[in-house]
């Protein structure tokens, strides 16, 4: 892919965000600072339309990309729309899952696009799943959804995170030789870079100009799981399920724990709240920045424990081992670390 197309992605995307902006507040897809909502400043909630634009428009001028993905740029426009919808006017958490659902069995009953096999991360065999394969295919992109709008509560860290996934993501593609996969990615990783730009605190730029809104998170975790089972499914899978959770392991871990802690509390595990990995770190003195930086870093070292794994083919059953072993010290730390999650965090979206 030419440098060109890269560039011309970034720059659709940044005028996209920039002419949206006085759309935002006459649609009511401003996020006002108030309640739980402790920004300074009232901030629209276009990131997720202003990169849908990018990547679609540059989609249309590339052929491999456009046959490839289509029918997903269609059905993650459902879900942006559903979204924006939702940044507008407050959806029901039941009629928003209701809709990821949907959009999840329109991908795998529809496009194909489906969950058959977990690998051999029990060391017996493939685990096939058969004629769950549907069911359990909604039931992880639901999560996947979820897991990134959670992350969604401090500026840069949520669109970082699926920027490191796909990186990662992309390399196991560039070595397999799935041209449209590598060149999707990239589009898309220059669409959040734009995004990014204006969204990450800067020392010249102290607060967000543009947020991600459900609108985006949603599209990017339903994005990011079309792109990672299409990567480890079917006859032309480039690598084993067990490396993706390793290239997204912070906010799947982060999301698992709260789906765990929240009911053994009484409280509804998809409300809102500031018991998030991000709001432990700052609770615990870490700076804004210094909180994004670090779990960009964690994110880093577990991409690439996930990428040496697949490079030289390490054990499914190993990985597995490692990645829950992982998830039982965070689970642990999060035992010892106990958070008051009734006090706001100064400067966080408690999302």
């Amino acid at each position: 892919m030419s440098f060109i197309s890269l560039f011309s992605t970034f720059i659709i995307t940044a005028i996209s965000l920039f002419a949206l902006k006085p759309v935002a507040s006459k649609v009511g897809l401003i996020d006002i600072p108030g309640g739980r909502k402790i920004h300074k400043t009232p901030t629209p909630l276009i990131g997720g339309v202003g990169i849908y634009v990018g990547i679609l428009c540059m989609s249309l001028f590339t052929p491999t990309v456009f046959i490839q993905y289509s029918t997903m740029l269609a059905i993650s426009g459902l879900v942006l729309f559903i979204g924006v919808f939702d940044d507008a006017r407050q959806l029901k958490v039941s009629v928003r899952m209701g809709a990821h659902g949907f959009a999840a069995w329109l991908m795998a009953a529809v496009a194909g696009n489906q969950l058959l096999s977990l690998g051999n991360i029990l060391a017996f065999g493939p685990v096939e799943i058969g004629i769950l394969a549907i069911p359990l295919t909604i039931f992880a992109t639901v999560g996947v959804i979820n897991a990134v709008n959670m992350s969604d509560g401090i500026d840069g860290l949520s669109g970082g995170l699926v920027l490191f996934s796909l990186l990662f993501i992309s390399i196991v593609a560039f070595s397999s030789g799935h041209v449209a996969m590598l060149q999707f990615n990239t589009l898309l990783i220059c669409a959040l870079l734009a995004f990014l730009v204006l969204n990450f605190r800067l020392p010249w730029k102290r607060c967000a100009m543009v947020y991600l809104g459900d609108a985006g998170s949603t599209l990017l975790g339903f994005i990011l799981t079309w792109i990672i089972i299409e990567a480890t499914q079917g006859p032309d899978a480039m690598m084993a399920p067990v490396y993706a959770l390793w290239f997204l392991a912070v906010p799947l871990i982060d999301t698992v724990s709260l789906l765990i802690k929240r009911p053994l509390r009484g409280v509804n595990p998809f409300s809102a709240g500031n018991d998030h990995v991000h709001h432990r770190l700052i609770a615990a003195g870490f700076s804004h920045e210094q909180t994004v930086i670090g779990l960009y870093t964690v994110s880093i070292i577990t991409g690439t424990i996930g990428l040496v794994g697949y490079f030289y083919q390490a054990s499914e059953f190993i990985m597995f081992i490692g990645f829950m072993s992982l998830f039982c010290v965070y689970m642990a730390w999060n035992k010892f670390y106990k958070l008051d999650t009734t006090t706001p965090i100064n400067n966080v979206q408690a999302n």
